[in-house]
């Protein structure tokens, strides 16, 4: 196993999360990228990251899937190298849906994506954090977290979870040195709501 600390992103798509992957690599960390699908695309992001120098791992993953999230961080622990950073992209979007139209299927859905999923990576890679005292969570979110629209019950009911839980988990882990980051991504940037909220303070864009 490398001592090379690991950048963990789930969710690494050709958007954020392959572009902050590749960020961490040119910082010196390993990225390991992990999406649910397109195997293809996968390889030519971990290419385009060894092809500046960087170091990449690139994993297919159901998040959904029991275990899933769990075992991945397990055989990065044991196999790469020590998780410092830890990126969680994944969205929960199904688009706009009366309450009618909105199943309960799609509805768990929503919340096993943005919410049961980010807590059950916590839990498994926040005790190796705590024991090396330092770690990073970096949570990306959308303006759903903050305002709910009509025909958007499942999102907002994820993504306000979401929020919340990053709240509960910088309450107990920030003394310990773990920094939780929720971050919404609004691309008007004129919600008056701070874009994200970083160790418990809101940080407001440049």
């Amino acid at each position: 196993m490398s001592a090379q600390p690991v950048c963990l992103v789930i969710g690494a798509g050709a958007g954020i999360g392959g572009t902050v992957g590749k960020r961490f690599a040119r910082e010196g960390y390993h990225a390991v990228l992990c999406r649910r699908s397109d195997g293809a695309g996968l390889a030519k992001l971990v290419e385009a990251i060894e092809g500046e120098g960087g170091h990449a791992s690139g994993f297919l993953m159901n998040a959904i899937e029991d275990n899933a999230i769990e075992d991945r961080v397990a055989h990065v622990e044991a196999e790469i190298g020590p998780i410092e950073v830890v990126i969680y992209n994944l969205g929960a979007q199904i688009g706009n849906r009366a309450l009618s139209d909105t199943s309960d299927k799609a509805f768990e859905m929503g919340w096993r994506l943005a919410t049961f999923g980010l807590f059950r990576l916590a839990k498994a890679v926040c005790p190796a954090m705590v024991d090396r005292g330092r770690g990073t969570m970096i949570v990306t979110s959308a303006t759903a977290a903050v305002r709910g629209n009509a025909g958007q019950h499942s999102h907002a009911a994820a993504m306000g979870g979401r929020r919340l839980l990053c709240q509960t988990l910088n309450a107990e882990l920030s003394p310990k040195n773990i920094h939780v980051a929720h971050v919404v991504v609004d691309a008007r940037w004129t919600h008056p709501t701070p874009w994200a909220r970083c160790s418990g303070r809101s940080v407001s864009r440049p």
